[in-house]
């Protein structure tokens, strides 16, 4: 059976959860969903397999929402090499196609419930809910994963804090010693936005002014990307598990968002991406690891050493000299702070997932590619995030995006197959 701990999803997908303007408890429905349940459940009308392409096809009801590279998960069947989870390669109005791993002995699938839908990460435990949908605690179940419990606050009525009244904001929580949702250690405390309430049309113009959200996991660590905010920019959140060069780490837990619920709906909030902005020191409480290299309780900051200027910019795009478009085939190390009087940093490890684009242009904007050079065959989502916002930034010429202004979006690419 094809294994695929990398999953992504998407908003533009059928079925996807909705994060509207303002409703408690989306955000935590929306975890749930991409993490654990699934979604976008419908019966299969018909499943054949192609020996001349060695794909299936799998016929559902019109207007069904699979994409291209998603994840699906296929029950039901009566011939094992159906069932189990696929890689949509194509689509249509009411078809998709895969390829599975053998070929099933009967040409047609049969089976009293064939059902297909949105197969979740797997990999997290849903430990604790409270009844109203509110909040929830979560962690990985990966054997190389650290015992580390995230827990969800969605606008909780009943808890002194967990509302805004001019923001929809999700708390977020890394816990130590965790017991229930009421008792733990909290070792790490952000904010992520949890709606699109504040998205401007001013902005519709732009590639990157989308009511969208993404969510990809490896079963370890997670991106949350949205659209938010005064003048509509992505930003992209991180939590969970990074690759460590600390033999024996036990708290390579990082978290990444911003420090209050109110204020996100701003134009001149500075933290709309502290993920690309990430050498910014004003931003350094956004980004937290567990605790640092020594162990010692207590969170430290870190930042991203890489490449180019900026993420997703360092070259002109496409590069004049042989109008071709780069990515970085190197890893992103994590930095945590060394010896201060010297301006060193300590290498703690490297950033799973991130492909690191060295241009940026905006037509890759949400465009999965599998043919880039140096990883070949794999496929690779390209995102436009917000470097920082200033609320300066409203034109309409791209050509603009090759000056390295703070305020304009770049690209960052992320792996849809296996992390190293």
């Amino acid at each position: 059976m094809a294994d695929f701990p990398v999953k992504w999803f998407s908003s533009n997908m059928g079925g996807a959860p909705v994060l509207s303007d303002k409703t408690p408890g989306e955000m935590i429905a929306l975890m749930k969903s991409c993490l654990s349940t699934g979604f976008n459940l419908a019966p299969i009308v018909e499943m054949t397999y192609d020996s001349a392409t060695t794909r299936v096809t799998v016929k559902i009801g019109s207007g069904h929402g699979f994409l291209p590279w998603q994840v699906i998960e296929v029950s039901g069947a009566d011939q094992v090499t159906y069932n189990g989870e696929h890689r949509v390669i194509s689509v249509g109005t009411d078809w998709l196609t895969f390829a599975p791993d053998s070929a099933p002995i009967a040409g047609a699938a049969t089976g009293d419930s064939l059902e297909i839908k949105a197969s979740p990460s797997k990999l997290w435990e849903i430990i604790d809910e409270d009844a109203a949908g509110y909040r929830m605690s979560f962690r990985s179940t990966a054997a190389d994963a650290t015992n580390h419990v995230m827990i969800m606050t969605d606008d909780n009525p009943t808890i002194s804090g967990t509302v805004d009244s001019t923001a929809d904001a999700v708390n977020v929580v890394v816990a130590e010693s965790y017991e229930g949702l009421d008792i733990f250690e909290e070792v790490l405390n952000q904010w992520w936005p949890a709606s699109h309430r504040y998205w401007d049309t001013r902005y519709e113009k732009y590639n990157y002014s989308k009511k969208d959200w993404t969510l990809i996991t490896n079963g370890k660590l997670i991106y949350f990307i949205i659209g938010y905010g005064g003048s509509s920019k992505r930003s992209a959140f991180v939590a969970g598990n990074f690759t460590t060069i600390r033999p024996g780490d036990a708290y390579n837990f990082m978290l990444s968002g911003f420090r209050a619920a109110t204020g996100w709906s701003s134009t001149g909030y500075s933290c709309y991406s502290d993920f690309a902005k990430s050498t910014e020191p004003a931003q350094d409480s956004y980004r937290r690891i567990a605790r640092g290299y020594n162990q010692i309780p207590g969170s430290v900051r870190y930042s991203f050493l890489k490449y180019g200027l900026v993420l997703g910019g360092s070259i002109m795009a496409p590069n004049p000299a042989d109008n071709a478009f780069y990515v970085s085939t190197g890893r992103i190390s994590i930095t945590e702070p060394g010896i201060s009087d010297r301006g060193a940093e300590v290498l703690r490890g490297f950033q799973p997932g991130i492909v690191e684009p060295l241009s940026t242009l905006p037509y890759y904007d949400q465009k999965i590619l599998n043919d880039i050079p140096g990883y070949e065959g794999r496929p690779i989502i390209f995102v436009l995030v917000s470097a920082s916002d200033d609320g300066s930034y409203d034109d309409a010429d791209y050509t603009k995006w090759l000056n390295y202004e703070e305020s304009h979006p770049y690209l960052i690419a992320i792996n849809l197959d296996v992390w190293e």
